[in-house]
């Protein structure tokens, strides 16, 4: 090979290197907290403390300031979500809103043990975490709402009729617990390759037999689920969750989004059932992203039922784009409706 050739090859190398070292500074520098202005926070909820961070915006913390209350999924969750949360957390806080999230009861600094909570046990957290920023943070309770996640669009409608917030916004969040626990079966099973025959026969006897074992609390059924004695708990305490009373009485402005290509819930399905809820209700804004995930991802790069099926390099990917692994308008969509709610 020629000299020259080499020397063309070692250019684009070089540049390769440059282009992802920028990629990789830039994406990366969403995940990192020391370029955050934030305050450390310990409030009390139902005989607990409860351990959390509150991201502050340059301009500071004052009566104009928008505050998000970030309410978890299912599972194991500080308040970084693993880190799941920082470049959503990096965005709003760039848009002037403070955000405030805590580890569940149990995990990291808290107190407690999550698995021991009903749903309304977590809206009561939520309220409390509301309380605490008026009461000790100054805070402007007509600037606070919640923010939440797959399982939080069940806790969110009861904390916001407990609890009057600026705003509210569900993402990923299922109407009814055993009916969104079905589809994910049905599309677990569609994944693993079964046919449509043997889906249907598979997650019916699947159903049947779940709500045979939260009533009888059969020993064996519940042994060979795997699941631990605190974990069928609280299954059993919540599996009959179902949103449709609290979103009719919960306040304030709602918008709720879903990802198109969700794996854990039928999206469109669950936009529908909002839109009837929500008929007669002023406020309130439906959207449904195509080519996104649960947790509004881009599909074609991060699309599982649970983020512990990604391979190590998907991994690398999010922290390669940062914020724009968010489908497009997705993190504009929430700070804008965050900024202009109350206004």
């Amino acid at each position: 090979m020629k000299p020259i050739t080499w020397k063309i090859i070692g250019i684009i190398i070089l540049l390769f290197i440059i282009v992802f070292g920028y990629l990789f500074y830039t994406g990366s520098e969403d995940f990192e907290t020391s370029n955050l202005r934030s305050k450390q926070i310990n409030f009390n909820s139902q005989g607990d403390s409860v351990s959390g961070t509150l991201f502050i915006p340059e301009k500071g913390l004052d009566h104009h300031t928008s505050v998000a209350l970030f309410v978890h999924g299912d599972g194991v969750q500080d308040r970084y979500s693993g880190g799941g949360y920082l470049p959503m957390i990096h965005h709003l806080v760039e848009q002037g809103i403070a955000v405030f999230s805590w580890d569940k009861k149990g995990v990291g600094n808290s107190k407690g043990n999550w698995l021991d909570q009903s749903i309304e046990d977590r809206a009561v957290e939520a309220v409390d975490a509301f309380k605490y920023l008026v009461s000790n943070e100054k805070a402007n309770p007509q600037k606070i709402g919640y923010l939440g996640f797959s399982q939080g669009g069940w806790v969110i409608p009861k904390a916001a009729t407990m609890q009057a917030p600026a705003f509210s916004i569900i993402i990923g969040g299922a109407v009814n617990w055993m009916d969104q626990g079905a589809f994910y079966t049905r599309k677990r099973l569609e994944l693993e390759g079964k046919d449509p025959g043997q889906i249907e026969k598979i997650a019916s006897e699947i159903r049947r037999s779940d709500e045979d074992m939260f009533i009888t609390r059969n020993p064996e059924k519940i042994k060979a689920t795997g699941m631990a004695a605190d974990r069928f708990e609280f299954v059993v305490r919540n599996y009959k969750s179902d949103s449709r009373a609290d979103i009719l009485t919960m306040k304030g402005p709602l918008l709720a989004m879903w990802g198109e290509n969700d794996l854990n819930l039928d999206a469109n399905v669950n936009a529908h059932l909002y839109k009837k809820i929500t008929n007669n209700r002023k406020d309130t804004h439906i959207i449904v992203y195509p080519n996104a995930t649960h947790g509004l991802l881009k599909a074609n790069h991060f699309n599982y039922q649970l983020s512990g099926q990604w391979p190590a390099w998907k991994n690398y990917l999010y922290v390669l784009m940062g914020r724009s692994a968010y489908v497009k308008c997705s993190l504009n969509a929430i700070s804008t409706f965050i900024n202009k709610a109350q206004e």
